[in-house]
């Protein structure tokens, strides 16, 4: 199913993610801390060497030709980023970026898929979350036909970035994801963090331990050379399977969908198993069931630096149903979890 306009038509044409982006260019390059979006590059010092190198960065970020003389007509990241976004294609990732129905509210909220890679696990979210926030299930890239997956955690999260900046016409800042999905998104924020310098909010529902060869607890998960090979091996297979069935016409017959999924899941546990994000400067919600708990919970805790800060919340059940038996307290738990946030950077007292 093409999900390609699944998005409301006023959430997808802001430049206020190039704009961020650009704005980050300015402050390199100008040596400042940081520029609004609606600084003047000339009234921040600029000249036409600065001018040369700010342009070329920004042709270097988004692909695209420019003359130096455009800063005279866009001298602001804002208005920079709208001329930007005029030039360039819709992100092949976007499509990706699915609003799930009954999301009313402004902000959005992007939560990605787990190992089947479907957005499917977005429909449990309930009325209260969708009322206060507009939720965005992501899903796998791979799982439809003609689609390649993506072979490395770099690639997936540079695309899903990139992807739901397109999308909504901002920058994900508050980024979550179920199982699997917990690690992409702590890689995504990343990529929020580096261009904005914002804390971006990670809301992570069961995560995988990390560093797990198998990316569940097990009482020996460890990534091996010999490990690593047959999880290489086993992705090749049904790549291959997958380039077969294509090939003889019969990509869309039940074995056809089946080699697809398969390949999909095997090429994503081979670019994930053994992964360990770095620590950088975020606001985390972990959300585990009590299954997995006690393999995650004090190892995310441990993985935190002085700048990160993870809130831990424990929910009875096994992985694979506790979502659906605690979806109203996992809501809540994200809302209290955010408005706690929002209260302690405007300054007012936490609840």
């Amino acid at each position: 199913m093409n999900m390609h306009n699944s998005l409301r038509p006023g959430r997808t044409t802001s430049s206020s993610g190039p704009a961020q982006a650009i704005a980050a260019i300015f402050a390199q390059e100008l040596q400042l801390a940081s520029v609004g979006i609606d600084d003047n590059f000339f009234d921040l010092g600029g000249d036409s060497l600065a001018a040369e190198t700010v342009v070329l960065g920004v042709q270097s970020r988004f692909g695209v030709k420019l003359q130096t003389s455009v800063l005279l007509e866009a001298p602001t990241p804002r208005e920079f980023g709208r001329l930007i976004a005029l030039q360039l294609p819709e992100h092949p990732a976007r499509r990706l970026a699915v609003q799930v129905s009954g999301s009313t509210g402004q902000e959005p909220i992007a939560m990605i898929h787990g190992m089947s890679g479907s957005a499917l696990f977005a429909n449990r979210f309930g009325k209260a979350l969708k009322q206060r926030y507009s939720v965005i299930a992501v899903r796998g890239m791979g799982l439809e036909p003609g689609e390649t997956p993506y072979d490395s955690v770099e690639e997936i999260c540079a695309n899903y970035f990139d992807g739901l900046t397109s999308a909504t016409g901002q920058l994900p800042r508050i980024v979550g994801g179920i199982c699997l999905g917990g690690l992409l998104a702590i890689e995504v924020g990343r990529l929020t963090f580096e261009v904005t310098g914002e804390r971006p909010a990670l809301l992570l529902i069961d995560p995988p331990p990390m560093g797990s060869a198998w990316l569940s607890p097990a009482p020996d998960n460890r990534m091996t050379a010999q490990r690593r090979r047959q999880i290489t091996l086993k992705a090749f297979r049904w790549k291959l399977l997958r380039r077969i069935f294509a090939a003889i016409g019969l990509e869309q017959s039940r074995l056809g969908r089946h080699s697809r999924q398969k390949a999909f899941k095997n090429t994503l546990v081979r670019a994930a198993a053994g992964f360990v994000p770095s620590s950088y400067p975020c606001d985390v919600l972990v959300i585990a069931s009590s299954e997995w708990s006690s393999a995650t919970v004090e190892q995310y805790k441990g993985w935190a630096s002085e700048n990160t800060r993870v809130e831990t919340v424990v929910m009875p059940g096994t992985h694979n149903k506790f979502r659906a038996a605690n979806m109203d307290a996992i809501d809540a738990a994200i809302i209290a979890f955010l408005d706690a946030r929002r209260a302690e950077s405007a300054g007012l007292p936490v609840a």
